[in-house]
């Protein structure tokens, strides 16, 4: 920017004085999204000293944390020290780890609108079709905004209900001593439709709960070009640098702070605090 030429140590140790100063600007982002209503994760695969690590997002509007670990699954997020704190609503999709925390969870309607339009055009599902309309239609209610009372919730319930026994009808369930055969992909979705029936309709029991878990991939995709454009991370405590700072920028840009006075504060030990929800009783 200034036309003055900086040393790869130089910026290496600007990136450590900001890594240590945003070390309780991290702990009071972990404190917010655990107190959240509702919390969008994610995870993908990154390069890390030449072998496969994953980048894991936990994500509101107005806060993000990264965190970078061996591991994608269960362990990784105990690690990472998020989501075993966290006892609300949980938005993700559909990764089986998520479900061994004691949270309520939601399922992204987004992954399953591609999978439903997919057993539509390839598979000629009519069900498909009908589920994909039933969840549209209830997306854009302006119920949904402020959440249905029991009694609509039962109305749309049912209607979810009568739409896998249609599918049923072409796929019944397998019974127990069938064995672990092969399903076809129609099975699979109606299996997981009937199975996890209040996690797929959260958002019309907690106007709390999104959609869909856009949030959660939005906050994770920059760090995937990110990958594209540099590569791998040489050690792992060089991606932790850059998750740290990479979540405090995120942070900061959703609370409508400017991000150069947000990084020159960073550095001179200094960084802006993030407003987070005050803590319950």
């Amino acid at each position: 920017m200034f036309g003055q030429p900086l040393s790869l140590g130089t910026l290496t140790q600007t990136n450590e004085r900001a890594y240590i100063a945003l070390e309780p600007v991290e702990k009071l982002i972990i404190r917010g999204l655990i107190q959240a209503p509702a919390l969008n994760v994610d995870e993908s695969g990154l390069r890390v000293a030449g072998s496969l690590h994953w980048l894991h997002v936990a994500s509101t509007a107005h806060l993000t944390f990264y965190g970078v670990h061996g591991n994608r699954g269960y362990d990784a997020m105990t690690a990472l020290g998020v989501l075993p704190h966290c006892h609300k609503w949980l938005v993700h999709d559909h990764f089986k780890s998520y479900y061994k925390f004691d949270a309520l969870h939601a399922l992204c309607n987004q992954h399953l609108l591609r999978e439903l339009k997919f057993l539509s055009q390839e598979h000629h599902q009519r069900w498909a079709d009908d589920m994909s309309l039933f969840l549209l239609d209830w997306k854009n209610n302006p119920l949904t905004a402020v959440g249905l009372d029991e009694a609509q919730f039962k109305l749309a319930h049912a209607r979810y209900k009568a739409i896998v026994r249609k599918g049923r009808q072409a796929y019944p369930r397998r019974k127990p001593g069938q064995g672990r055969t092969r399903q076809c992909k129609a099975a699979n979705m109606l299996d997981r439709l009937q199975d996890y029936d209040l996690c797929v309709l959260a958002f019309l029991l907690d106007p709390c709960v999104s959609f869909t878990n856009n949030q959660g991939e939005q906050d994770i995709r920059m760090n995937k070009v990110k990958q594209k454009i540099s590569g791998c991370f040489r050690t792992l405590h060089g991606a932790q640098v850059f998750a740290r700072i990479r979540g405090y920028l995120s942070t900061c840009r959703k609370q409508g702070r400017n991000i150069w006075e947000a990084c020159y504060q960073a550095v001179i030990g200094q960084p802006f605090m993030p407003n987070v929800p005050a803590s319950g009783p």
